[in-house]
């Protein structure tokens, strides 16, 4: 009887945190209604510094609501890894950097090139890369989602990305198992290693 119970409580936990996670996901798809993707995204490559983690995570999780309903495809894969490389120093703690890319079949598209605005190419595009790197103190990580038109697969499977260069500084992307945003922050944090 006591297993019973505790399997029982142990799924209406899980249901519990399912439902609180979904209602917060809701929670940020609002906020990212209530301004245009220009002013989330100015450009395809992009820094923007807070005074704390938590304001950080927000603006990543908004953005990230907003990138997604804008492009209109779906993730087809993204994982979150720690970043291993110097400490960078800027005048708020947290530095966030965005990093877009675009492919369609005939190959990749120069963002910084466009004549038309960012989100319509985009959403034109058949591939499409958002990566936010996050550095705070001595703690850096890596985000990302790789958004892709229905009826078309990767041909590199699941691969992520294994190195970024930043300020020629190289940082190697390390992916832990299981790694999403919250962990991601968690690490930035040092809640966990």
């Amino acid at each position: 009887m006591k297993k019973t119970f505790g399997i029982i409580l142990m799924i209406f936990s899980l249901g519990l945190a399912g439902c609180a996670s979904v209602a917060r996901d809701a929670h940020y798809a609002d906020l990212a209604k209530e301004h245009d993707f220009d002013y989330f995204f100015p450009s395809s490559n992009f820094s923007r510094s807070f005074p704390t983690t938590d304001e950080a995570y927000d603006f990543v999780k908004i953005a990230t609501a907003k990138f997604s309903n804008s492009v209109n495809k779906s993730v087809a894969k993204g994982l979150a890894a720690k970043l291993d490389g110097p400490a960078v120093t800027t005048d708020n703690p947290v530095t966030v950097l965005c990093i877009m890319s675009a492919a369609t079949p005939g190959g990749g598209v120069d963002l910084s090139k466009i004549e038309k605005p960012l989100e319509a190419v985009l959403r034109e595009s058949t591939s499409v890369t958002l990566i936010f790197l996050v550095f705070y103190n001595d703690r850096a990580v890596s985000i990302s989602k790789f958004y892709l038109e229905d009826n078309y697969v990767y041909s590199d499977g699941n691969s992520q990305v294994e190195k970024f260069y930043v300020n020629k500084n190289t940082y190697a992307a390390i992916y832990p198992v299981g790694w999403g945003i919250e962990k991601a922050f968690q690490y930035l944090k040092g809640e966990v290693n």
